[in-house]
């Protein structure tokens, strides 16, 4: 069974009915003797950063994520979800992140010429990742992105006036800038490689 995290801030129907679309059992749960027995966890996330790792914290959501992704159980962070897996953000008033990934969530340059937030579809570029594949068509929605201090944590890239890190994937830590749950028949290929991992 896979735990998708709910502290309140999350798309987290979306990613449920797109796991059982390919068959995999997954509950919404706010409860961390839950996520301590699932085979893979899932934190997405819609909202800003400051306020969501305070809901994950007044729950107890932050040790169950961390001790999920330590145990080595396969862990899938999902746009807000993927910025909290990092050391901070600067949206906001300053506020620790998970520290799963090493760098920083920044916001877009005010002077790149496009509309911030970025809102659409775009191609993933230089893929590294094993859950991806070279120019995926995937759905955004986000303000800010992020900028992890080692190269070889990036498993892809996007371009949106500039090119930045839009997934990570680090031993059992996987994360995405995009909504797979939302991205079509290449976002149920992600979520389905990911949930064969939690069989594993």
């Amino acid at each position: 069974m896979i735990a998708i995290v709910d502290y309140g801030m999350g798309n987290l129907a979306s990613v449920q009915k797109a796991l059982a679309h390919l068959h995999y059992e997954a509950q919404i749960t706010s409860d961390p003797k839950i996520i301590e027995a699932a085979t893979g966890v899932i934190l997405p996330g819609v909202g800003a950063f400051a306020p969501a790792m305070s809901a994950l914290r007044a729950k107890s959501l932050d040790r169950a994520v961390l001790e999920a992704a330590w145990s080595g159980k396969p862990l899938l962070g999902i746009c807000l979800g993927m910025q909290l897996l990092f050391d901070g953000s600067e949206e906001g008033e300053p506020c620790e992140g998970l520290g799963l990934i090493p760098g920083r969530v920044v916001k877009f340059p005010e002077d790149m010429g496009l509309k911030v937030p970025q809102m659409g579809w775009n191609n993933l570029e230089d893929v590294k990742g094993t859950l991806l594949s070279e120019g995926d068509y995937v759905y955004f929605v986000h303000s800010y992105y992020c900028c992890p201090d080692n190269e070889a944590d990036a498993a892809a890239y996007t371009t949106y006036g500039i090119k930045y890190v839009c997934a990570v994937e680090r031993d059992n830590i996987f994360a995405t800038q995009f909504h797979p749950e939302k991205s079509g028949e290449a976002g149920l290929v992600i979520l389905g490689k990911f949930a064969r991992r939690t069989a594993l």
